[in-house]
């Protein structure tokens, strides 16, 4: 049987994660933002949509056109916040229409229930959810099928403590690597180990992990390292990799996994504490972020030609060439806010910090 989650483990390890604003776990649920022709807070996953008057000339909602199409959201809600939740919703759906809620635990893409919003005139319809434990991250899906009209004017999902007692849990699968977890039996991989979790308190959690940090038995040329995470609800993997294949500037948990062999601050670098620098010079960070490579002489402009860098200013040349670095506050990498842990409100920023890789021209 699959254990509910340690409400205190839980609490410990996911402070990043485990979010919702006085309960809400939508964000936007009257769908009153938009980015042009795209919802802000919600994402177009199939065919098209565009902003349509509801029962009230002021208040605006979504429809979902053609025979196929999806918004869905990604939330940061865990099984600490949760066991049960509510939807609360009003649309107006034709007969010749089938409008779907879909409930994807993990975000991961696999579904594991679905409810049907009857066929209604701005009539509010209620449900309730309970969902089995441990899980990080739902993502919700509103998908419309048929050639009928489909307008929704909110999709509100709340907590519902205490209120799905009796009822049928949504069936939960074992969770991917980066999820919370208990024991070997919450996770895909039959691993469960105290491990890197960027952004947790003390930095470490009980998570699902591809291999043993402790007790490796990865390939020829492997080590058990942190790779990126699959996806915002998720700490980094902890899984083999090719060993020295994280780049000045990645996320690492030991230095065998860094192509310059030191892992500092949980990020490749090129000094630390245990590794000096030559001629008496300097380790420091070498951007101006919480997670970031520490280098010998940062910003002093003395490294040489084809020496490693962090920034422009650690090269006599002002030329540090690599791949520009943008990360979350966890020290993920990010290429927009949406990859970004979300607190429950919005997501946190996609920040340009300095160079990946770097080596001066």
């Amino acid at each position: 049987m699959r254990l509910r989650f340690s409400f205190l483990l839980l609490a410990l390890a996911l402070p990043q994660l485990g979010a919702t604003d006085c309960g809400g776990i939508t964000r936007d649920p009257g769908f009153d933002l938009w980015c042009g022709d795209e919802l802000c807070a919600w994402k177009t996953v199939r065919g098209e949509i565009r902003r349509a008057p509801t029962w009230h000339e002021k208040d605006a909602g979504v429809e979902l056109l053609g025979p196929d199409a999806a918004i869905a959201q990604l939330t940061p809600v865990t099984s600490y916040d949760a066991t049960c939740i509510r939807f609360d919703l009003v649309a107006n759906v034709e007969e010749s229409a089938e409008v779907m809620v879909g409930i994807d635990v993990f975000g991961d893409g696999q579904i594991e229930r679905e409810e049907r919003i009857p066929t209604a005139t701005w009539k509010p319809v209620s449900f309730k959810v309970p969902i089995e434990g441990p899980y990080s991250g739902i993502r919700f899906e509103i998908a419309k099928r048929g050639t009928g009209r489909a307008v929704i004017a909110q999709v509100e999902v709340v907590t519902a403590p205490d209120e799905c007692v009796g009822l049928e849990p949504a069936p939960n699968h074992p969770a991917p690597l980066g999820s919370s977890c208990n024991s070997d039996d919450d996770c895909a991989s039959n691993m469960c180990r105290r491990t890197y979790a960027p952004g947790s308190w003390f930095g470490m959690a009980m998570l699902c992990v591809g291999c043993d940090p402790l007790a490796s038995a990865c390939g020829v040329n492997e080590v058990c390292g942190v790779d990126d995470a699959f996806s915002p609800v998720q700490f980094p993997a902890t899984t083999c990799i090719p060993a020295g294949s994280r780049e000045l500037g990645e996320q690492c948990g030991k230095g065998v996994e860094c192509a310059s062999g030191v892992c500092n601050n949980s990020i490749c670098s090129t000094c630390s504490s245990n590794v000096a620098c030559a001629n008496g010079e300097r380790c420091g960070g070498a951007w101006e972020a919480d997670y970031a490579p520490f280098v010998c002489s940062p910003g002093q402009g003395v490294r040489a030609s084809g020496e490693p860098c962090g920034a422009n200013a650690d090269c006599a040349s002002g030329r540090c060439n690599g791949a520009v670095r943008k990360q979350c506050s966890d020290g993920r990498p990010c290429s927009s806010p949406a990859q970004c842990p979300s607190d429950g409100v919005e997501n946190g920023a996609c920040e340009e910090v300095g160079i990946q890789g770097g080596s001066c021209q």
